[in-house]
């Protein structure tokens, strides 16, 4: 089974989505944060999720604290798209409303309010974890052989499963669909990117997936089902886990298989 070539698959910068004038005015109205439970307290230091409209230019994110800009706090985003900015918490930022300030905008008003909390009063979230997560297969699979695995054949960045084609294609975590197309290696493909900026790629599906760009995925909701198209020599998902800001934004790949192993345990058990 021939590996992939992941490079050619970085996708291309594209203007307005989903019909937005570029300089809209930014708007915040929903605060997350994983590692607090996800709702809108953050300890400093954690991935912060902002929800709102025409977030895509953010280049600053502003945590108010208090009244007066004495104790205002500016951090840059790590990941920015039309409906959602990912950033950290920075050092020295207080509780209070936070804002985005557009490239080509200007600035937000001042969206929801944040409670930051000390980074020792939470253990932090990582969505890796295999306590958080689902076995992306459902149905009866293999691992195949070292050629299959992580850094196997020509550099492979993922972890082959080994499955009859036709079987559902879930998504291991929830989060936001990221991107949803076909290449000539990967065939039809899904990534979706967690809620801590890391993504899952899931290549190879039988037929191009219904889901969109910009749609919330929960974990276990099908994505697809196992295919061979594309670069592909037998029925199987390639899957791929890319650490924060995410799926060539400037994440890495790592290697999956412990965490797929821990979700099929969990999965099993539950």
């Amino acid at each position: 089974m021939a590996p992939l070539a992941l490079l050619a698959l970085a996708p291309a910068a594209s203007a307005a989505v989903g019909g937005a004038t570029p300089d809209a005015t930014p708007e915040v109205t929903e605060l997350r944060c994983p590692a607090g439970d996800g709702g809108a307290a953050c300890p400093r230091g954690e991935v912060l999720r902002l929800s709102g409209e025409h977030l895509r230019e953010t280049r600053t994110v502003v945590f108010l604290g208090g009244k007066g800009a004495k104790d205002d706090r500016r951090a840059t985003p790590t990941t920015a798209s039309p409906r959602r900015v990912l950033v950290l918490v920075p050092k020295g930022a207080k509780s209070g409303p936070v804002r985005v300030i557009s490239a080509v905008a200007g600035p937000s008003r001042p969206g929801p309010k944040l409670k930051v909390m000390p980074a020792s009063r939470v253990t932090p979230a990582s969505s890796v974890d295999g306590a958080t997560g689902v076995f992306p297969v459902t149905g009866k699979y293999d691992f195949g052989t070292e050629t299959n695995t992580f850094g196997g054949g020509r550099g492979h960045e993922g972890q082959d499963i080994l499955a009859k084609c036709g079987l559902p294609v879930v998504s291991a975590l929830s989060g936001e669909i990221q991107h949803v197309a076909f290449q000539s290696a990967a065939g039809n493909y899904v990534v979706v990117q967690a809620d801590d900026g890391t993504s899952q790629a899931y290549m190879h599906l039988r037929e191009p997936s219904t889901w969109k760009k910009g749609q919330p995925v929960r974990a276990g909701e099908q994505l697809g089902v196992v295919g061979s198209t594309g670069r592909s020599t037998a029925c199987h998902l390639h899957f791929e886990l890319w650490t924060a800001p995410g799926w060539y934004l400037g994440g890495e790949p790592i290697d999956p298989l412990p965490s797929l192993k821990a979700w099929a345990a969990r999965t099993t058990k539950g």
